[in-house]
């Protein structure tokens, strides 16, 4: 392994879950994700309150659209 990534791996190596979430709460802003829909494909960006979060032992990242009907009312 390169050199240059031991940091990551060491991070990845040596934090915890809840540190490793707060770490992509962090780049959330610089996160986006490709949705294909039937008019082609949709860039998503990550939502504003609350953009991932802990599900179980998972990472679960949400989009500005997860909760689009609740913010709407």
């Amino acid at each position: 392994m390169k050199k240059q990534y031991q940091k990551v791996v060491d991070f990845y190596n040596e934090t915890t879950a809840e540190q490793k979430c707060y770490l992509l709460l962090l780049m959330s802003k610089d996160i986006m994700i490709p949705v294909e829909y039937e008019d082609g494909v949709h860039c998503l960006q990550l939502d504003d309150e609350a953009p991932v979060c802990m599900n179980g032992t998972t990472y679960q990242i949400n989009t500005e659209n997860l909760y689009k009907n609740e913010k709407d009312n």
